[in-house]
């Protein structure tokens, strides 16, 4: 038996975090592991939690590892779920069409696996529900190793500081704020076209094991993603909260004043932070920004060219690349560089560090995003953000124009100084 849809669902990731809580439930899966021939507990547990996925995202292509190796520790799986009770589990419902399995290539591709309509009928069948469904709480701090493993990020087990007691906190309210709001895409007929649920924000680190400082294990990168980033810009226009249209409203110059706000405790003081010329001649403003942001985890200023250029490729903007080639005939990479720093002597010297340094600088910015989100959250305010960027309800607008420059950077971790 195979489904066939005409439209090519989209693509959702696993999720460790979910369990069954209702006995009916549990009274359906054993049946259901009887047919497909589980009898280990590690098993029946894998089939628990593939069943939990399928059921909450039935119209999705849900990407994991068959690889044999660990999910990962008690932080990021909580119920213990081991490699081998999740091939079994999957091979199970595969081989007597409960699910479609594609088998992803090693090194290449994740497997995917799929409700099948028969297993639709299943769930109708034996009264699954959203209730029935027991979402226990994420992980909100995550810190990974700066480098893949056999191809997979790598998540290390920390150990708790005052830092991260204090950050899991506020984000615990945050994500209760967000999960108590109705937040969802508005279709074009004016029906819910997805709705924004069981939300765990989470501030992801990165571990650089060559850079040590004391009470420093949370200061590099730090983004907090949520789903609605891979929405483009034009549709997440259409985002309502509380029924509320919303607005997208952006930090100026974010990275740059990101490290004017650390280095000088204020954002950049003159006018727009990436107007340049050089020789009589203003560099279009997206090519500073590009040249700003990629010198922050530069080495050179040739490395920082050829980054941008390589951006530049990757990129739908056919027209700034274009702009930029015919700019590059006249006017040296190197020396847009140079301009820049002219510029901005106060931060000059945190510029073309490294990589490990441009986590850190990206760090900066998102304490400051995540101190507007402390603010918010307080007035109980829901805001989605979007990189350097707040959704929030538009009756907030003129509140959030009015916070999100020159909310400082605070020192939560007690860091003595700035890395050096």
């Amino acid at each position: 038996m195979t489904d066939v849809s005409k439209n090519k669902p989209k693509l959702t990731s696993f999720d460790l975090f979910l369990d069954v809580n209702m006995p009916h439930i549990d009274h359906c899966i054993e049946q259901l592991r009887k047919e497909i021939g589980l009898r280990q507990k590690s098993q029946i547990k894998a089939l628990k939690l593939l069943l939990c996925n399928l059921y909450i995202q039935q119209d999705k292509e849900i990407m994991l590892s068959r690889k044999k190796q660990s999910l990962g520790t008690s932080k990021y799986n909580p119920l213990g779920i081991g490699y081998r009770g999740i091939i079994s589990a999957l091979d199970g419902l595969h081989h007597h069409n409960w699910i479609i399995q594609v088998i992803g290539i090693p090194g290449e591709t994740l497997t995917t696996m799929q409700t099948t309509s028969k297993l639709a009928k299943w769930f109708e069948d034996t009264d699954w529900s959203e209730e029935a469904i027991n979402v226990r709480c994420g992980q909100f701090i995550t810190l990974r190793k700066n480098k893949k493993v056999n191809g997979r990020s790598f998540y290390i087990d920390y150990e708790e500081t005052a830092y991260s007691k204090w950050l899991r906190k506020e984000l615990e309210k945050y994500n209760r704020l967000l999960n108590n709001t109705h937040i969802f895409l508005e279709g074009l007929n004016g029906e819910e076209d997805k709705v924004f649920k069981h939300l765990t924000l989470q501030r992801k680190f990165i571990n650089h094991s060559k850079i040590r400082v004391t009470n420093g294990e949370f200061i590099f990168s730090g983004r907090m993603p949520g789903t609605w980033i891979n929405i483009s810009e034009e549709d997440r226009a259409r985002i309502l909260i509380n029924g509320e249209p919303t607005i997208e409203l952006d930090r100026e110059a974010s990275h740059l004043n990101a490290m004017y706000q650390v280095v000088t405790g204020k954002p950049y003081p003159y006018g727009d932070a990436y107007e340049v010329s050089i020789n009589g001649f203003k560099v279009p403003r997206h090519i500073i920004k590009k040249f700003s942001n990629f010198m922050q985890g530069g080495k050179s200023a040739r490395g920082t060219a050829q980054s941008v250029i390589n951006n530049y490729k990757n990129e739908s903007e056919l027209k700034e690349y274009e702009e930029y080639l015919e700019i590059k005939k006249t006017i040296k990479p190197t020396d847009i560089v140079k301009a820049i720093l002219k510029k901005h002597p106060k931060i000059a010297p945190y510029y073309l560090r490294g990589k490990e340094y441009g986590d850190y600088i990206r760090c900066w910015e998102s304490d400051i995003v995540f101190e507007v989100v402390i603010e918010l959250t307080k007035r109980e305010i829901p805001c989605l953000t979007v990189y350097d960027s707040f959704i929030v309800p538009l009756q907030y607008k003129q509140l959030v124009d009015s916070i999100k420059d020159i909310t400082p950077h605070v020192n939560r971790r007690k860091l003595d100084k700035v890395l050096v």
